[in-house]
């Protein structure tokens, strides 16, 4: 800081020097006086405000070295911004214990290059019940059982039951995800166009969009990971749980490319991408919100986790969010995946301090916060946050009458299948549905060996 102080008041003077030797041999013209003036002033401002800045990182450090702190890796970039607010609320609500949160480009890496350094942070946020992931962690002693906080007698027992590794709570949930088809609702109505509640009426409806010269539905293909979410959506609101339908296949019991829900989501997946936009691999996710959420499309084929960057985008949207119409009006199944969870380094030497934040993130005002800003159904016991805009997924789940997928690759391997769609729905004209299921089937036999 010394450094740069002395910099800008040497710079400044030789401004003041340069003024008053210009005025000395010649006339100076009245708008390069006020020019040079003008570069000083900003020059001494950028300095006091150097100043300032410093002096407040100084005040946060300062006040992290007085008390306990502990390191928080969130996950999920969508949802960071909600976990930022309570953590400032929470550092703002006592004296002892500061939370540092550390957010990353990528996650999953960042946490696996930790463990191997001895750096596991204190909290980590999970995204999804991706067992093999998290089991890897239990069995290396990374995390520590939860079972004994008083924050886990929060959450509701079957989703806990759930997330159970060797008969122990390793990580807490605090929502659930869901997947289906988000509506711009005043625009449906206002246009006169039906809103689906069959899959041919989802047809029609797209038909007329596209015969009026607008986008009926748009997709993000560029990021690979958005592409399986859409294929799950329509086979999910079909089948319910591909849980024995996956473990079937990796048993030898079962081929994908034999069973008939699969290949006939596959075929609506096509069809639905008529209606798209040219050339969907070159839209990212991003890109594809923010035209959904400004109107430029009609139809969103995506998870509940979208939510909030739509209302950020827009927040006036008139949203209607939906599982995949099935043939027959409400026969749509709805099916749930655990979205973010928490666990605790093993390592950490805080664990008082861990408890009290999570107590605090697991108490009822912060959970209803969490679920509102995120459009997600809370595992806690007592929300009860009713989602005007998600009503057909939060009634069946408040209901029981829905399915808990439980079924998710390691992150290196779901990288791999979600190539394999990509590649495929980019130009599905080199194959058939049912050659894309075989590779889908050889690829999960595969994985499996690894």
């Amino acid at each position: 800081m010394k450094n740069h102080l002395i910099r800008c008041t040497i710079f400044s003077r030789k401004i003041v020097y340069f003024l008053i030797q210009y005025e000395k041999g010649t006339p100076m013209k009245k708008n390069l006086k006020i020019l040079l003036f003008i570069a000083v002033c900003a020059i001494a401002g950028s300095g006091l405000l150097y100043v300032k800045e410093y002096s407040q990182k100084q005040q946060i450090n300062s006040e992290k070295d007085e008390k306990e702190t502990l390191i928080f890796l969130t996950s999920k970039r969508e949802t960071r911004h909600i976990f930022e607010t309570i953590i400032e609320d929470f550092n703002e609500s006592q004296d002892e214990i500061y939370v540092e949160h550390l957010e990353v480009p990528n996650p999953d890496q960042e946490l696996q290059i930790r463990a191997v350094q001895g750096e596991f942070p204190d909290i980590v946020e999970f995204i999804g019940a991706k067992k093999d992931d998290l089991k890897k962690y239990v069995t290396g002693g990374y995390l520590q059982a939860l079972d004994n906080f008083s924050a886990t007698r929060c959450v509701n027992e079957h989703f806990l039951e759930k997330l159970e590794i060797h008969n122990g709570t390793y990580v807490l949930p605090l929502s659930v995800n869901y997947r289906g088809i988000f509506y711009n609702k005043k625009m449906l109505e206002e246009e006169g166009y039906q809103i689906p509640s069959t899959y041919s009426e989802l047809i029609d409806t797209m038909q007329q969009i596209k015969k009026a010269g607008k986008l009926p539905i748009v997709f993000a293909d560029k990021d690979s990971w958005t592409v399986h979410q859409g294929w799950d959506a329509i086979d999910m609101s079909s089948r319910g749980s591909q849980d024995d339908l996956f473990q079937k296949v990796l048993d030898g019991d079962a081929l994908l490319y034999e069973d008939s829900i699969a290949l006939d989501s596959t075929r609506r997946y096509l069809e639905i991408r008529k209606y798209s936009q040219k050339q969907t691999i070159n839209t990212g996710y991003d890109e594809a919100v923010k035209t959904f959420a400004n109107g430029e499309s009609y139809m969103f084929l995506q998870g509940n986790w979208a939510y909030p960057l739509i209302k950020k985008i827009n927040p006036d949207i008139d949203l209607l969010f939906m599982p995949f119409p099935a043939y027959h009006e409400g026969d749509e199944k709805v099916v749930v995946k655990i979205d973010a969870s928490l666990g605790v380094s093993a390592s950490c030497t805080h664990t008082e301090a861990v408890g009290k934040f999570l107590d605090y993130v697991f108490s009822k005002k912060m959970s209803e916060y969490y679920a509102e800003e995120a459009g997600a159904y809370s595992c806690i016991k007592s929300v009860d946050v009713a989602d005007k805009y998600a009503k057909a997924f939060t009634d069946s789940i408040r209901n029981g009458d829905f399915d808990l997928e439980e079924f998710a690759y390691e992150s290196d391997k779901s990288d791999t299948r979600d190539a394999l769609f990509q590649n495929f729905f980019s130009s599905p004209q080199r194959n058939t549905e049912k050659s894309f299921l075989k590779e889908w089937n050889d690829l999960l036999i595969l994985l499996k060996g690894d």
